[in-house]
């Protein structure tokens, strides 16, 4: 994990860290609940940019996460988007940058910078945040057909995977499994519908990943994953929260009969660095 501190240069790096820990403990919700995530779980593919203010709190802050491919990039603050010129990007990534303000100024912000690198174009896109609490969850009538997968399903998981356009090997698709916990419906040796707790901290954790072959829709699968999902989350008296494009009408319908309710609306940026 990188940190590097924009203004407060003097601070340790444990005191810009139990800065940036303080703010968890105040909210768990994303942001903060990625920094968490990242920092316990991700540091090697980790770049924190912060700015402290007189008093050595965390002002505004931009998290990297480097996956295969793939940057996330999620901007918290005020002047968050100040801190963009003290990040590297390489060349040929996709990127997602998670905007949690709904300002014109700051998305204007974030695509001149995204210019500047050379991005061809950058699309925006408006996504709702949802959120489900044990007293809230309506769990459907058919979660008896979803299954857990395992090391034994890799095969299967690789197959529906390489559908979806994601080419993964056998290995590849066990590590998968092993780092995060997928429930499907298996119909004829063969993944439908499949979804997956992605990230997942005590007090929230993040479904993902919920996806049904074109040939299985209309016939409950996507629900009972998510409803399977929802109830393993809740087990443990955390939140689970999961994210859905404005418009996709039929997911969002999905979510609110199992009890997930709309707490935000937010822009994500996306692009391809060429």
């Amino acid at each position: 994990m990188h940190i590097h501190v924009v203004r407060g240069a003097n601070a340790s790096c444990g005191s810009v860290v139990e800065a940036l820990s303080k703010l968890y403990r105040f909210d768990p919700m994303p942001p903060h609940f990625f920094l968490a995530y990242d920092i316990l779980y991700e540091p090697e593919n980790t770049d924190i940019i912060a700015l402290l203010d007189d008093l050595g709190n965390i002002d505004s802050y931009v998290l990297v996460w480097r996956g295969l491919g793939v940057y996330g990039i999620h901007l918290w603050g005020h002047k968050a988007c100040e801190l963009l010129g003290y990040v590297f990007v390489e060349k040929g990534k996709t990127i997602y940058i998670h905007l949690y303000t709904a300002n014109d100024s700051a998305i204007a912000c974030t695509i001149k910078w995204l210019e500047a690198l050379g991005a061809p174009s950058a699309e925006v896109r408006w996504y709702h945040e949802m959120v489900c609490t044990r007293e809230l969850f309506r769990p459907s009538g058919n979660e008896d057909i979803v299954t857990r997968l395992g090391a034994e399903h890799a095969e299967l998981f690789a197959k529906f995977m390489r559908f979806r356009g994601m080419e993964i090997d056998f290995d590849t698709a066990r590590r998968i499994l092993a780092s995060r916990q997928y429930h499907a419906v298996i119909i004829n040796n063969e993944i439908a519908s499949a979804g997956a707790i992605c990230n997942r901290l005590p007090e929230v954790s993040i479904i993902c990943d919920v996806y049904t072959k074109p040939g299985y829709r209309g016939r409950g699968f996507a629900t009972a994953v998510t409803s399977s999902l929802t109830r393993a989350v809740i087990s443990s008296e955390s939140k689970a929260l999961l994210y859905v494009e404005v418009g996709n009408e039929p997911a969002k319908r999905v979510y609110t009969k199992l009890g997930y309710r709309t707490t935000r609306t937010l822009p994500w940026i996306v692009t391809k660095l060429e």
